[in-house]
């Protein structure tokens, strides 16, 4: 019994820490600056201008710069396991489903606030 008990703790120790190294690469992945390239669907009231970007900060404290329509507002954010994102920015938590994170291309689809965009970001 002892046996099964240990095989079990050893087993679960070995889940968690792949979980843990999993969502530490996705981090790795995501960090740095990246250029807004679109945002659906287009919004009259915050549109997209040259210029515009996502910059998730590397460190401890998990920042997100956000540059929007000239208008820059930090928050911060928490990748989780199986592509999700959550960013809470001018507190509004926004609560995102990852489609793409290569080299040079990030696509996700945020909801938050009452609004669902599909956002385009590029390296």
């Amino acid at each position: 019994m002892k046996k099964l008990v240990f095989a079990a703790a050893i087993l679960a120790l070995t889940i968690a820490g792949c979980k843990k190294d999993k969502a530490g690469k996705f981090k790795t992945d995501m960090t740095g600056r990246w250029e807004i390239s679109k945002i659906e669907p287009v919004s009259v009231l915050n549109p997209v201008i040259p210029g515009d970007y996502y910059d998730f900060k590397d460190g401890d404290d998990d920042i997100v710069e956000v540059r929007r329509n000239g208008n820059l507002q930090s928050g911060t954010y928490s990748p989780t396991i199986g592509n999700e994102l959550n960013m809470t920015i001018g507190g509004t938590l926004y609560k995102c489903k990852v489609d793409v994170l290569e080299s040079n291309r990030f696509e996700f689809t945020a909801v938050g606030g009452g609004v669902t965009e599909k956002v385009y970001l590029r390296k």
